[in-house]
């Protein structure tokens, strides 16, 4: 069985705490350690900084196979790649916090284990 949510809200830093409640009730429902929750909402908050400029930034996040998979779109996948060794940039940040991370476009999904699905 696969639970999904699809999330459209404004670039507007103000909406990003929905997104965060959004992932927050997911989490309790799969009943994620607090150390994952924070892992994806480290993620989370670091790819909706990285949205693009303009317009709405959608947020997916589904539980498959014991993945819980989290999809940003637009994202600045420039941002993805930062300056220079000392930077930290997005990429490290959700390498250290996921266990999967793909570009599509300008569409960033991300993939951490979560054990059984609930």
């Amino acid at each position: 069985m696969t639970d999904e949510i699809t999330l459209t809200i404004p670039r507007d830093r103000e909406y990003h705490r929905v997104a965060h409640l959004v992932l927050g009730g997911l989490a309790l429902r799969l009943d994620l350690t607090i150390e994952m929750l924070e892992d994806m909402q480290i993620a989370l908050d670091a790819l909706l900084n990285a949205s693009a400029v303009d317009g709405d930034v959608t947020v997916a996040l589904s539980n498959h196979d014991g993945l819980l998979e989290t999809r940003v779109a637009p994202v600045d996948v420039g941002s993805l790649d930062g300056g220079s060794d000392s930077d930290l940039d997005l990429r490290r940040v959700l390498m250290a916090v996921a266990d999967d991370v793909e570009v599509e476009g300008d569409s960033v999904r991300l993939l951490k284990r979560v054990g059984a699905s609930g």
